[in-house]
Formats: structure tokens, C-alpha cells, sequence
């Protein structure tokens, strides 16, 4: 790698979680003149080696379809939520913008679950800055559930029957099965990138202050990444907000079909901001029931445990309902 293609290579990467806010996350950053991200939010570049493609879900390998020569001749002039951005140079060409700014990343939710991906980050970038949003994982994977009805992703089940069957799914990883459960244990995910890239360079931040008080943790993010902690950011746009279809039947057509990719990616946000009103309420949205609550507290109290063994009381500080005593 030149010296000049070295200073557009990524210095940073936020790896993670799905349905930790990282999408806010993304617009957020983006607003920073300091800070690079490409046009492409999640691009699982460095995940590639544990990614099945044959084995896809089918509305997952709808997300993901994108001819990556076509977008790139075209400029890049739309964003892109995801791809699988396998080839190094595709990957190089998202940076081909980068302009002088410090700080310089990307966001891609497969790093934290694929194993495969920190050591490959950290033979791209040993001296990389990593970015962690930690959700509560039994409200990461109701927010996950909740995201999948709304799109159509899964059937209308109940949520501890729809958690099991995937967690026992014959064919297992990123894009081939949802992975629920496994999402939310994080401390064996975490501690790999700890240990490559030392606990100095490794920032975890937890959901439930970044959406309480998002100025503070964008300083905090900016502080870590040697940029203008006082920018000013504007939060007032809310990503991937949680909505239920209007019409069950019609919103499963429109996505097994292709005709909502084709809106998304065919048209102005504005537009799809209205299409979305037509399509989807918020006055629908299921409610986590005590008991399933209760259940998926137990199923990951070791697992906190586990965490807070590695980054301390703090977890517990966020995720109280946690802290009880584990036997021996």
C-alpha cells in the first residue's frame, strides 16, 4: 500500500452491534468534517471469510444485491445501507473521497459476530481504533424480532418459538441464519478484539446512555478518535425507528417480490420517508411479554456475567436487572 493510499485506508471501524444504533451511529459520524465514512454503511469486507453467500436467506441476499462495478463507475452518487464488499479493490475505491480527514472508518455490524474478522481488520490496520455498541441483549433481540416482522423477514410467531427455531437452524451464520441469541454474547466477541488490539484502542459504548444523552457519547467517540470533540452534531433525525406493517399480507409481497428494494433504492429519502408512513405504524408495535422477558434474562445472565468480568461493574450499571449471584 502507497503512503498516499495508506492515509484513505480506514483507522477505525465501529464492529457492531446489530440493533445497537449504529445506523444513527453512521449519520452521525458522517456530519463530522473530521471524519470519513464511504458511501457504503456496512461493507462486512473483513468478515468475508465466515460469510456463506450460497447459503443467504433469501430477503438477506435481496439486501445485499448490488452490482458493486456499476455503483462504482456511477460515482457512488446514493448510499448504500449493505453489501458484501469482498474484492480489496472495490473495498479501496469506497475511500477514493477521503480528503485529508483524521479520522477515517466504517461501520459493519458482521465484525463483532464473524471470527474470522478481527484478525483480519487487525492485518489491515494493526494500529486501528475499534468502536463497540452494546446493547442489552434480551431488548437487542426484541428490537431484532420486532425489525424482522416489519420487514418481513421471518414468520408471524412468537418470539421465544421464533428465538429457538433459529437457534437450533440446521445452517448457522451471518446472513443464512438471524442468530438471535448468539448476537448478544458478547464477551467472547469483544475480548478478541481486546486482546489483538489492546484494551487502549477498543471503545465500548453502551446503548442506553448514547440514545439518553447522545451529545456526551459523541464526545466521548470524538475524544477517542482525536477529532473536534465540541462539534455540534444534529440528532434530530431517529434511524430505523421501530414500525409495524399496516397490512401484513401486502408488505410481505411487496418485499418477497423486490418492489420495496426497488422504491429504496430508486428514490429520494424524502419519498421513502412518506412511503414508509403509508406503509408501516407505530401505533402497532407488539409489547415484550414479562415472562419472555424473564426467560431470555436467564438464558444470558452468564453471558453479562462473562462481560462484566472483562469491562467491569459498568455493565451492570446499564443493565441492572442482571446483577444477582452466579453459582460457582
Amino acid at each position: 500500500m502507497s503512503e498516499n493510499d495508506r492515509k484513505k485506508a480506514p483507522n477505525f471501524f465501529v464492529i457492531g452491534v446489530v440493533k445497537g444504533g449504529t445506523t444513527s451511529l453512521y449519520h452521525y459520524l458522517e456530519q463530522h468534517p473530521d471524519i470519513y465514512l464511504p458511501p457504503i454503511k456496512e461493507t462486512n469486507h473483513f468478515a468475508a471469510a465466515d460469510i456463506d453467500h450460497a447459503h443467504f436467506l433469501p430477503t438477506y441476499a435481496r439486501d445485499v444485491d448490488i452490482d458493486l462495478d456499476a455503483y462504482i463507475r456511477s460515482g457512488m452518487k446514493r448510499q448504500v445501507h449493505i453489501a458484501h464488499v469482498d474484492d480489496p479493490a472495490h473495498y479501496a475505491a469506497l475511500f477514493t473521497r477521503v480528503k485529508g480527514e483524521k479520522a477515517v472508518g466504517e461501520i459493519s455490524n458482521s465484525y463483532m459476530i464473524c471470527p474470522s474478522a478481527a484478525g483480519a481488520i487487525h492485518a489491515y490496520a494493526p494500529d486501528a481504533k475499534i468502536i463497540v455498541v452494546l446493547r442489552n441483549p434480551v431488548r437487542r433481540a426484541w428490537s431484532q424480532y420486532l425489525m424482522n416482522l416489519r420487514e418481513a423477514k421471518s414468520d408471524d410467531i412468537a418470539f421465544k418459538d421464533e428465538l429457538l427455531r433459529d437457534h437450533h437452524a440446521e445452517r448457522k451464520g451471518w446472513g443464512v441464519n438471524h442468530q438471535y441469541l448468539q448476537l448478544g454474547c458478547y464477551a467472547d466477541q469483544l475480548k478478541a478484539y481486546i486482546d489483538l488490539f489492546g484494551k487502549q484502542n477498543v471503545l465500548p459504548i453502551f446503548f442506553e446512555p448514547y440514545r439518553s444523552d447522545p451529545q456526551k457519547v459523541m464526545r466521548e467517540i470524538c475524544t477517542f478518535l482525536g477529532v473536534d470533540s465540541d462539534f455540534a452534531f444534529d440528532f434530530s433525525v431517529e434511524s430505523n425507528k421501530a414500525s409495524m406493517p399496516r397490512n401484513k399480507t401486502l408488505n410481505k409481497l411487496l418485499v418477497s417480490s423486490g418492489l420495496l428494494n426497488g422504491v429504496k433504492n430508486l428514490t429520494p429519502k424524502p419519498i421513502r420517508k412518506h412511503f414508509a408512513k403509508v406503509l408501516y405504524s407505530e401505533n402497532k408495535i407488539p409489547k415484550l411479554s414479562a415472562a419472555d422477558r424473564e426467560w431470555l434474562q436467564e438464558w444470558y445472565r452468564a453471558e453479562v456475567k462473562k462481560l462484566a468480568d472483562l469491562l467491569g461493574d459498568e455493565v451492570y450499571t446499564h443493565w441492572p436487572e442482571f446483577k444477582t449471584t452466579i453459582p460457582a
